[in-house]
């Protein structure tokens, strides 16, 4: 290979690009993960430095977040109101930066072992540690892994209520690498000309008892937990109204337009409406992210006081309990705060006309970078790049909110508001302040039909599988649906779909995870472990060198 070449991607770090690809959605072919890295390790194995391997690490990473993420260039265009050409600039800098751990751990795979397939089983475990500590360490806007992929297989995705994405992801990797010693073996085999499975014996029960031992412990965990959704005590009818409001009426009422205002408050009211009719009615109903349109309760014209006013009265008639999202402002003397809020209405029986009905709110405090919050930077200036950013304020955090009317009688609710849903931390502190439901509210309006949303859904649905928690995802155009804590998504909505769905939700209790009760404890476990095993890795290689210079 001449020296330009040589850092180029090779056709192994093509392959295993399209075949990650092609296991996450769009494609959403999810069996193909299990041999998706191999290529990549093939090309590491042919490098002759690791300077070339560290270059095979970045184009992965690279390749992966165009391929992956080219949603990033629309979704920039519509979200933050700039041009393709400033959105493309976007997508450029995410892929650069998308999945970092690769290319450090392509270095130090070579390093370490000259990236050769892993000759004993330990080896295997030690280089799965590793990239999967890494993988834990690098910081990624989305919290995207290839873990989250296993979301898909009913067994495995139990094994997140014990150690969250990084588990899911150990077992990805490790798989990939015994996959990449049995091919090793059979090549070199058929090239030496030795028995073909003699070679490959070992890797091979490698391969099965990993497989064997991961899925057996995730029937054994979905079975215990269908066993308690089946046997549920309680059920809470939920409705939720998804209302496909398009974005440029958001856009419009955002710049204070009232007829926007009121034809996007509209489109839920006749949905809220349509839920009401049905003979069950819901003992609550969710409406998703910024569904009312403006500040609640706060009105800063006319417009919004008559907008406030009547959606008030509309509540009050509903007579059921209504969580959405909205914004609230609170008014300093040096700045003007404004919020992302989840608010959570209950109207009272026999309420007087001119009586609001007691609420409670949530403040999002993890708010998106560039979209809701640009820091470091003036106000005036950024909103002069990109019109369509938001200067939010933070919550003080994971809040539990209480529903106190209904049959049930107090239910404890724990709010997240789009983007928190990316963070195993929000939803493990809600789990740990007693939460027995989760409930997020999203707008992904601004993604295309291209995977974007459909992956923001496999992320809610992790939250439910770590904490063993039922959630209702109430989302502006979807996907919606309600979530079992066995990660089974039940009414789920289409994309860019107006609907509204119901749900008996049961309301089970398993207790505290092992995720609930440590936190986000294997990941950093895992990199301790690698760390661990690249040091004897390392020293074993000296011993082996010293030895052939004696």
């Amino acid at each position: 290979m001449s020296a330009p070449t040589r850092y180029l991607p090779t056709a192994g770090t093509l392959a295993s690009t399209l075949c990650i690809l092609a296991a996450v959605p769009p494609v959403a072919q999810s069996q193909i993960i299990w041999v998706a890295l191999v290529p990549w390790f093939m090309s590491l194995r042919r490098c002759r430095t690791s300077v070339e391997a560290v270059t095979q690490g970045f184009w992965l990473n690279v390749l992966l977040g165009f391929g992956g993420a080219f949603w990033v260039a629309p979704a920039a265009q519509r979200y933050l109101d700039v041009s393709l050409t400033l959105g493309l600039l976007v997508l450029l800098v995410h892929a650069l930066v998308h999945q970092l751990q690769l290319v450090v751990f392509g270095a130090l795979h070579w390093r370490a072992t000259r990236a050769a397939p892993p000759a004993r089983f330990l080896d295997a475990l030690g280089l799965a540690f590793l990239y999967t500590g890494l993988d834990w360490l690098t910081p990624k806007l989305f919290g995207d892994s290839l873990g989250l992929v296993l979301i898909s297989f009913p067994s495995l995705r139990q094994l997140a209520a014990w150690g969250g994405m990084e588990l899911l992801t150990f077992l990805v990797v490790l798989v990939n690498l015994v996959v990449y010693a049995l091919a090793v073996a059979i090549w070199d085999g058929r090239a030496e000309h030795h028995p073909v499975k003699a070679r490959p014996l070992r890797p091979a029960v490698w391969l099965l008892c990993s497989l064997g031992v991961f899925v057996g412990l995730g029937s054994i965990e979905n079975a215990r937990v269908a066993s308690a959704i089946g046997a549920a005590g309680r059920t809470l009818r939920v409705g939720f109204v998804q209302g496909n409001v398009p974005d440029d009426v958001r856009r419009r009422w955002s710049e204070g337009d009232p007829e926007a205002s009121l034809q996007s408050l509209e489109v839920y009211v006749r949905g809220t409406e349509q839920l009401l009719a049905l003979p069950t009615r819901p003992e609550l109903i969710v409406w998703p992210e910024t569904s009312y349109p403006g500040v609640f309760r706060k009105p800063e014209s006319d417009a919004q006081l008559q907008l406030n006013v009547a959606f008030d009265r509309a509540i009050a008639s509903f007579g059921v309990p209504i969580a959405f999202g909205a914004y609230d402002r609170e008014d300093r003397s040096d700045r003007r705060v404004l919020r992302n809020a989840l608010y959570l209405v209950e109207p009272r029986a026999e309420q007087p006309r001119d009586q609001l009905s007691p609420m409670s709110v949530y403040h999002k405090s993890t708010l998106f970078p560039i979209g809701e919050y640009v820091p470091f930077f003036d106000e005036s200036t950024v909103r002069s790049w990109l019109p369509g950013s938001a200067h939010l304020s933070r919550g003080d955090g994971p809040r539990v909110l209480e529903l106190s009317s209904g049959a049930l009688g107090p239910l404890r609710i724990g709010p997240s508001i789009c983007y928190e849903d990316v963070s195993a931390r929000h939803a493990t502190e809600l789990a740990r302040d007693g939460a027995e439901l989760l409930l997020n509210v999203s707008n992904d309006s601004w993604f295309g039909d291209d995977g974007a949303a459909q992956w923001h859904l496999m992320m809610a649905t992790l939250r439910s599988v770590e904490t063993r928690l039922p959630q209702v995802r109430a989302t502006s155009s979807g996907f919606s649906g309600f979530i079992l804590p066995s990660g089974e998504v039940h009414e789920p909505t289409e994309f860019r779909e107006e609907a509204t769905r119901t749900f008996d939700l049961p309301l089970v209790h398993l207790g505290p995870t092992l995720r609930t009760r440590l936190g986000d404890w294997f990941g950093p476990f895992s990199l301790a472990v690698g760390i661990l095993w690249l040091l004897a890795s390392r020293a074993r290689l000296r011993d082996a060198r010293e030895r052939r210079l004696r």
